[in-house]
């Protein structure tokens, strides 16, 4: 599965273990009653719908949303083969306008919807129609899980709510996936992926305690389906999935083999062979006959024969069947951008295979488009907010582009798409492939425009700066490289700004590795502060400890603190051999209570924040890698030099 950029979390993992050592005892799910709503509840009626089941919906709204003439809810179905998190418009998962809510008495508003029949699971917000104020419970979404005859969850109700809190609420994940396998244990896929959920929801202290009991727990699966003969590839790799993720490799590999002693489809393996044979004698006419043979009976039957011949069709710059084969190959299912990886080898085949990116990564939309009702746009965003998203995400892609025009020898091309992308997403690296491509193409004035840009950047050392100067045949001193630099920090630093926020989070305390309790206040003791939340469980976080630490190094001296609160781990020897195995130099402070977390509205980790001397928040949720470019562009609106 792809890798989360933060883990979310709720609770703590205290708490959490409490209710899972040994026995994993159920935690039940919220349920509404018949009282009165409260202002921002939301109430389905069955609460516990069957897949094609009519809905009715009262809603009683907060302030926000009190006295419009209609409502919006919003949201989005999952089936129970969609993936975990939440990734919309191009992939499965649409949000989409579900029913308008309009007034009723009491200033509840109702509306009504049917569910669709494949639906197990589905997750709604509220909003306004322009989409500029919403109400998504929290974070955590309004939902709804499909029900069998006798109330209980669907499995895959269970299954796709934890693929719907995935990258977003780990530990919500992890209880619905848990409640999944107490309901029905003979689901085998669903212990397996249990596992995984324990190790990004409780961490590794939480997951090794669990361990023993997911051992025995296999011992039990063994012993119970090992005899049976009449099984499904689903089940039998389900078994050694668990297995594997146990680190059990006696039961991984007795499955293993069940699985490969499974009739296999006769078409792969035909065409793996005729690859492999390939491989070994080079013999490109032989194997391309063979495919061209077995093509009519192997289509549309699941295989990788047409990207197999593809690929000898390459080797032998057999330009016809390139051709041909690129084709099947779409037709067959492969992405374009996969095909493109392929022939960009090809130099006659080039600009298709920048046809295929450009159509890959530019999905064509129609003008203007409406982004309140884009399926596209996250629940719990608002326009405005989905707007910059959208911005950023194409300077992304298009920095994408620009790599891939590099690598089909495209410079001047590369060039534009790289400062089209940069209009909206200034950034030295950005600006250092931009100095090197123009550099190249022998352009040193743009080079130097570019260079300067990163000399510009704070994180660019002195002799960095001088070496980037060099480059274009300028002196550090000269008064056009020191303009270029000055214009560059002036833009750099004014896009920074726009970033900037100004608000004062609740009191809250937390505690050092002796327990002792320390104020917010206390801690920040009127100096300019980069705060960051994380946790050793957390990935991201990990692997953000070397950067941070290196921030540490060069602010200190500049009388700005960094200090890191961690969300979720206890202080003890396990904490501080893991300090000092990570090179974790900055001061660490305790969570144990949530009282920071809540303070500054931390959902998902790792969160960074810059705060100035006076403790208001300044940048807010800011990656690492920004902090010392923003607290640049602080000093400079407050008229502090560098």
């Amino acid at each position: 599965m792809t890798t989360p950029r933060r883990r979310w979390f709720s609770g703590s993992a205290q708490t959490i273990l409490g209710c899972l050592i040994v026995v994993l005892a159920a935690c039940s799910f919220p349920s509404s009653d018949d009282s009165v709503l409260a202002p921002g509840e939301l109430r389905f009626t069955p609460e516990a719908p069957a897949p094609g089941a009519p809905v009715a919906v009262r809603y009683a709204p907060p302030a926000a949303l009190a006295g419009e003439a209609e409502l919006v809810l919003r949201g989005h179905y999952r089936t129970d083969g969609d993936e975990m998190y939440n990734h919309t418009y191009n992939d499965e998962i649409r949000n989409e306008r579900i029913a308008i809510l309009r007034p009723a008495s009491g200033g509840i508003f109702t509306a009504g919807f049917v569910l669709p029949d494949s639906a197990v699971y589905a997750a709604f917000a509220v909003e306004d129609p322009a989409g500029q104020r919403l109400d998504a419970d929290g974070g955590a979404l309004f939902e709804l899980l499909m029900r069998a005859g006798d109330g209980k969850p669907l499995f895959h109700a269970l299954m796709q709510r934890a693929n719907d809190f995935a990258g977003r609420n780990w530990i919500a994940a992890y209880e619905s996936n848990r409640r999944a396998v107490e309901l029905y244990p003979d689901s085998l896929d669903g212990w397996f992926r249990l596992r995984g959920l324990e190790n990004l929801a409780l961490g590794a202290t939480g997951s090794d305690s669990l361990a023993g009991w997911h051992r025995e727990n296999l011992a039990r699966i063994q012993a119970g389906y090992a005899g049976r003969d009449s099984l499904t590839w689903e089940t039998m790799r389900g078994i050694r999935s668990y297995a594997e993720r146990l680190g059990d490799s006696t039961v991984a590999q007795f499955w293993a083999q069940r699985i490969d002693a499974l009739p296999s489809n006769p078409f792969q393996r035909s065409a793996a062979d005729t690859y492999f044979r390939w491989l070994d004698d080079r013999d490109s006419q032989a194997a391309l006959q063979a495919y061209e043979e077995s093509w009519p009976a192997a289509r549309g039957q699941n295989t990788q024969l047409a990207e197999f011949a593809l690929r000898v069709g390459i080797d032998a710059g057999d330009l016809a069947a390139v051709d041909r084969w690129t084709d099947r190959t779409l037709e067959e299912g492969r992405s374009p951008r996969f095909v493109a990886n392929w022939l960009i080898d090809v130099p006659e085949r080039g600009d298709r295979a920048v046809e295929l990116v450009r159509e890959s990564l530019f999905p064509s939309e129609p003008e203007p488009v409406d982004l309140a009702v884009h399926p596209g746009r996250p629940l719990g965003r608002t326009v405005s907010e989905y707007a910059r998203l959208r911005e950023a995400a194409r300077a992304t892609t298009l920095v994408t582009y620009s790599r891939f025009l590099e690598r089909a020898g495209r410079l001047e091309a590369a060039i534009d798409t790289l400062e089209d992308a940069g209009a909206t997403l200034p950034s030295s690296d950005l600006h250092r492939r931009l100095g090197d491509m123009r550099l190249s193409l022998g352009d040193s004035a743009g080079a130097a425009s570019d260079y300067a840009f990163v000399a510009a950047d704070p994180r660019t050392t002195g002799p960095g700066a001088d070496s980037l100067a060099a480059l274009v045949g300028l002196a550090p001193e000269e008064s056009r490289w020191r303009f270029q630099v000055q214009t560059s920090r002036t833009r750099l630093l004014g896009h920074a700004a726009t970033d900037t926020v100004r608000w004062t989070p609740p009191p809250s305390r937390v505690r050092d590795a002796a327990g002792t309790r320390w104020s917010m206040a206390e801690l920040v003791a009127a100096r300019p502060t980069v705060l960051v939340f994380w946790a050793r469980s957390c990935g991201p976080c990990i692997a953000e400890i070397p950067e941070v630490a290196r921030l540490r190094n060069q602010l200190e001296p500049e009388g700005v603190q960094v200090l890191s609160i961690t969300v979720d781990d206890l202080p003890g020897p396990g904490m501080d051999e893991f300090i000092e195995a990570r090179g974790v130099t900055y001061p660490v402070y305790y969570d144990l209570e949530r009282e920071a977390s809540n303070a500054f509205g931390v959902s998902a980790i790792p969160a960074n924040f810059v705060l100035d001397s006076e403790g208001n928040v300044r940048f807010a949720y800011t990656e690492i890698e920004q902090v010392q470019i923003q607290l640049a562009a602080l000093r400079r609106a407050e008229g502090v030099s560098r």
